[in-house]
């Protein structure tokens, strides 16, 4: 496993009685490159070994890394050519459910160069047993909230944001070690104007780091996840317009630190960075919408805004006081599963969900 790329792969599949399943099928270990064809081929060797039919898929879902999203040498991408070359003829959608915030974020106002200066200052720290050593004893020597720094780790997606809070939690400690010691860092972590870049870029990746814990776990619909996302980019805007006013509320870390000293051309160019990159990101999905918006809410549907065929029957529901007292606050799948599919009496709302 060691010094060894890992692919993860996974079956989620749903019955016609909308129960959901989702099994892990193998770990392919990757020995060379992690190309997106890389990356295919592995899925497609993999799905050959186990006599999987590729025409019954529906749906690819990745973790978000470049070699998976892009739009023509992306893993999902060649394997949604590879069916279609081979007859496939319903849509199959592509769906990427966690943020990549390395990646983003190196396309906001070169921020690269503050987590640079941030790992080159653990890793002198870190590496060096005596360094290691003199610094756990001055935090213990000043009582400091942690005893130690943490290692930033590529594969380990919530490490970064991790990373850049324990740094800022030891801003002083870890500027006090390093004039000490005369090593490289010193100026940064001393300077305001740097240390605001550090805030900015610490509270974006947190943010980031909640949205990817949402949209992680069992039994999260697509329907959950497309709502995070409008949710966040929601938020994208709204901090957008208040860091323009150099309003801090939502970035503690600047207010608390160095709201005088930060650059607000450079905060709202972050920010619009993102939500740029989440505009593109998921233009994929938002054909779906309208779909996703008929399953999760069948009694609030605008029945002039639903295709032509289960407008009738939406009626019939919306009109149904008995039926919206007892499904208004149930799950859509619930409802869908314990109610529609059973009476067989929606049968063009089934198709068009």
């Amino acid at each position: 496993m060691k010094d060894t790329a890992q692919l993860a792969i996974f079956i989620h599949g749903v019955t016609a009685a909308l129960q959901v399943y989702e099994e892990f099928l193998q770990l392919v270990p990757l020995h060379d490159t992690t190309t997106g064809q890389d990356i295919f081929d592995a899925v497609l060797q993999c799905v050959k070994q186990h006599s999987l039919d590729l025409s019954r898929l529906v749906c690819v879902t990745t973790d978000g890394a470049p070699a998976m999203t892009g739009k023509k040498k992306g893993a999902a991408s060649l394997l949604v050519r590879h069916c279609e070359a081979a007859g496939h003829t319903q849509p199959i959608h592509k769906v990427h459910c966690i943020i990549h915030q390395e990646y983003l974020c190196s396309k906001s106002a070169n921020l690269t160069d503050v987590m640079s200066v941030v790992v080159k200052v653990v890793n002198s720290i870190l590496s060096r047993s005596l360094n290691h050593r003199q610094f756990q004893a001055l935090m213990d020597e000043v009582n400091a909230q942690y005893g130690d720094l943490l290692y930033f780790c590529e594969v380990r997606w919530l490490s970064h944001g991790v990373m850049l809070s324990r740094e800022c939690d030891l801003q002083q400690e870890i500027a006090t070690f390093l004039r000490q010691k005369n090593l490289p860092g010193a100026d940064h972590f001393s300077s305001p104007q740097w240390l605001a870049r550090l805030a900015l870029l610490t509270g974006i990746t947190t943010h980031l780091n909640d949205l990817n814990v949402k949209l992680q776990g069992k039994n999260i619909l697509v329907t959950d996840m497309y709502s995070h996302i409008t949710a966040f980019e929601v938020k994208l805007r709204l901090w957008e317009a208040q860091l323009a006013a150099g309003q801090f509320m939502h970035f503690p870390r600047i207010k608390a630190w160095a709201p005088d000293d930060v650059d607000l051309n450079t905060c709202v160019g972050v920010v619009t960075s993102l939500r740029e990159e989440f505009a593109s990101r998921f233009t994929g999905i938002r054909p779906l919408a309208p779909g996703f918006k008929l399953f999760t809410s069948p009694f609030d549907f605008p029945v002039d805004e639903a295709p032509a065929p289960p407008q009738m029957e939406l009626v019939e529901l919306q009109c149904n006081d008995e039926l919206k007292a007892k499904y208004r606050t149930a799950s859509p799948l619930s409802f869908f599963r314990d109610l529609v599919l059973p009476s067989n009496k929606f049968p063009n709302y089934i198709e068009h969900v």
